[in-house]
């Protein structure tokens, strides 16, 4: 990731193989893939099938932005609700883990930093539409039941069950493959193209809350409205 951010490694550019880095560093195979897989769902990497891991433009470095205002922008959950679709969740795990160095930029933390993750997988009607993980910041006391986590949209989560107030989110839309443990997870075939949000939620007074990706499978799709300002 130090490579990937200091532009060692450019955009595009192919990666060592999983057991060229494992002998680099001294680690096993299984560790490297770990970590790749980590690197893939957070954009920094993309994988492609027979031909290799190649780095990927961070989202820091897009060169197209705007500014999303909460006001326009409903749930995911009340998008669904619109349509006469409701969503259901499956809980993958919900434990303490370290951050990657992206990660810990965008909670204001030290990257290894240990912090609450949420990882769920999302259906419609018994389907699967993709998954979604979320590392909360560490200044938010997180008291909630399991049947909350299993049950509540991540806004509701935050607002009725954490009773704090979204003020602000940051968001990048982007296209990935899907790794061989997304594959598994989401029932595509692996390579399978998938559409990735990444968000960064803020409190009313711009208090980070929490950074994550929520990816969606090929048949899927959603209304996305934002508001762009000048200056």
């Amino acid at each position: 990731m130090d490579q990937l951010r200091s532009n060692e490694l450019k955009a595009g550019q192919r990666l060592p193989t999983e057991k060229q880095i494992a002998q680099t560093f001294n680690v096993s195979r299984s560790t490297v893939q770990a970590v790749m897989s980590r690197l893939a769902l957070e954009g920094a990497v993309r994988r492609q099938a027979g031909q290799g891991t190649f780095a990927c433009r961070l989202d820091d470095d897009m060169m197209v932005r705007v500014n999303l205002d909460i006001h326009n922008i409903q749930s995911f959950e009340s998008e669904m609700a619109v349509s006469g679709d409701h969503v259901s969740y499956k809980l993958i795990a919900f434990s303490r883990q370290p951050v990657s160095l992206l990660v810990a930029k965008k909670l204001g933390v030290e990257p290894g930093t240990e912090v609450n993750t949420l990882e769920r997988l999302r259906f419609i009607g018994g389907d699967c539409i993709g998954s979604e993980v979320r590392f909360f910041s560490p200044d938010i006391v997180l008291e909630m039941s399991a049947h909350a986590l299993e049950t509540l949209g991540g806004h509701e989560l935050i607002e009725d069950g954490l009773g704090l107030r979204i003020g602000r989110i940051e968001a990048a839309l982007r296209a990935v493959s899907a790794s061989d443990a997304q594959a598994r997870q989401m029932n595509v075939a692996s390579g399978a193209p998938l559409l990735v949000r990444s968000h960064t939620l803020f409190t009313e007074n711009d208090t980070v809350i929490l950074h994550g990706e929520s990816s969606y499978v090929e048949p899927f799709s959603f209304r996305y409205a934002a508001t762009v300002r000048s200056g």
